[in-house]
């Protein structure tokens, strides 16, 4: 099939490129259905009866969740999984696929990474152009109308704001961001101060995400600052890159957040959106508790947390999923691993949908030598989102310990083409290729890997599954330059040091 496309021009909305490819293949939202609908609602956020189909299909509680009940906000994973859903789509059902962009200048950059994805996994040919090419001429997309008059019109704060937190609430956060500034040149609110910080912290900017998190807690009312804390709390445990993180200054926010309920009237501290706020400070405060290794203090907050949020009306199960996930974590750490199947067995009651919590449920089962088990899961997670290259991964695994090697290859190999740029994933199927003796598919898989990048323990790894491959082929000679070459890169290897030894010992 052959596409040609001009990219718009600039706009606030993002993955405008991605929307006129889809029109030129007659990808629209009426058409697409069930799992390729909900991938294609990434770019169609403001199409009603879209996100109605969406919800109604068996989804996870977290792709179900309205913005104004969403607790958990993805991004990376979420956005590249559904480009790869939907470029393999385009491919499967058109084949071969030539894409012609013109003005290529004015791309935007969420839809280059769909680009990247289309011609890294799905085999696209994309070529570019500067000049504008022949081509449809641009179309208003579903649901956009609105939100350009609102765009114009400074009245329509409140469609704007509803707006933005659709794009957030979807994947998104680069259109959210954006007209979440267009929004504060218009009012500076709580509901925009959240709006931002929540998008920047998606887009892994911790930094501008900490700015609008004060912000928000220095303009908003009381709860608003407990809100406001609780994220910013969560910069400094999870989010903020290696140099600004501090459990203890997440403890400071989440306490100070904690001690603010704790001044409210017994009347207010009775209603749900109150308790559900001190529920989750307290799940915060248990991943403080959990970092510092009081793994059993951890543990009693989250059970009385799913205890008191039973006593709610519990508008929405992704609220007691959440600590339930954390409680069979705690099992886990504290090797109780039984605990930590029946805690996942009930997660899998309340959310069977979550194809990540299959994969934490199966490593808990392997763990417990139940590898049959083990890959039953991986499969069903495998079932739910086949783009997640860590479920194909895992699958491999569960394969390797049940001893099916051909399977296991098989899952390997779709992982890698899922993630070529991913080392690791690349290493572990080389492995499977030399158990099922196909050492020449395991040197190909090898290949690609720019060594330069690797770390000590990638490059012990790396060239001693090379060598190994070379071995098991009789190429001793071999075997030994590629050990002599990890040692020329990670000189004080005792890994490669021991193997170079009794390789070269069989020349």
């Amino acid at each position: 099939m052959r596409i040609r496309v001009n990219a718009p021009m600039p706009s606030p909305i993002s993955f405008g490129t991605v929307k006129e490819i889809l029109r030129s293949v007659g990808l629209t939202p009426e058409l697409a259905e069930g799992r390729l609908a909900q991938a294609v609602r990434l770019y169609y956020p403001l199409d009603r009866q879209l996100a109605e189909r969406v919800r109604a299909e068996a989804i996870s509680l977290t792709d179900g969740a309205i913005a104004s009940e969403q607790i958990r906000y993805f991004q990376t994973r979420r956005v590249r999984r559904n480009h790869v859903m939907v470029t393999e789509h385009i491919s499967s059902v058109s084949g071969s696929v030539d894409l012609e962009i013109g003005s290529c200048d004015s791309i935007d950059a969420p839809s280059r990474e769909f680009l990247s994805i289309a011609s890294r996994i799905a085999g696209w040919n994309v070529t570019y152009s500067s000049a504008s090419i022949p081509a449809a001429e641009e179309a208003v997309h579903h649901g956009e109308g609105c939100l350009k008059e609102a765009l114009r019109d400074e009245s329509m704060a409140d469609e704007l704001a509803e707006a933005a937190w659709e794009f957030i609430n979807v994947g998104d956060a680069w259109t959210g961001t954006a007209l979440g500034r267009r929004l504060l040149a218009r009012e500076r609110s709580a509901r925009v101060w959240s709006l931002l910080a929540i998008g920047h912290a998606m887009l892994r900017e911790t930094e501008k995400a900490e700015f609008y998190y004060d912000e928000w807690a220095r303009r908003g009312d009381s709860m608003d600052k407990v809100r406001a804390l609780y994220g910013k709390s969560m910069l400094y445990a999870r989010h903020h890159p290696d140099g600004l993180r501090d459990t203890d200054m997440a403890a400071a926010c989440l306490d100070h957040a904690y001690g603010i309920i704790g001044n409210l009237s017994e009347l207010e501290r009775a209603h749900d959106d109150v308790v559900f706020e001190e529920v989750f400070n307290r799940n915060g405060f248990a991943l403080v508790l959990f970092r510092r290794g009081h793994v059993d203090e951890a543990l009693d907050l989250l059970k009385d947390g799913i205890t008191r949020l039973s006593a709610t009306t519990e508008r929405v199960a992704i609220h007691r999923s959440v600590l339930i996930y954390n409680l069979a974590q705690c099992h886990k750490q504290l090797g109780d691993i039984e605990a930590a199947i029946r805690t996942f067995d009930q997660l899998l009651d309340v959310d069977p949908y979550m194809a990540e919590y299959h994969l934490e449920a199966a490593k808990c089962l392997s763990a417990a030598g139940d590898h049959a088990r083990s890959v039953e899961e991986c499969e069903i997670a495998v079932a739910l989102d086949d783009t997640l290259a860590i479920s194909w991964r895992m699958l491999g695994l569960a394969h390797l310990s049940c001893g099916r090697l051909d399977a296991a290859v098989h899952a390997y190999s779709r992982a890698v083409g899922l993630e070529p740029e991913n080392t690791t994933g690349r290493a572990d199927a080389a492995y499977a290729f030399i158990r099922a003796h196909r050492c020449e598919d395991a040197l190909a898989v090898l290949e690609p890997v720019e060594i330069e990048s690797l770390s000590p323990a990638e490059i012990d790894r790396h060239f001693s599954l090379s060598a190994e491959a070379h071995l098991r082929r009789d190429r001793v000679q071999n075997a030994v330059e590629q050990l002599t070459i990890g040692m020329r890169m990670n000189s004080s290897s005792q890994v490669l040091a021991l193997n170079l030894e009794k390789v070269a010992a069989r020349r």
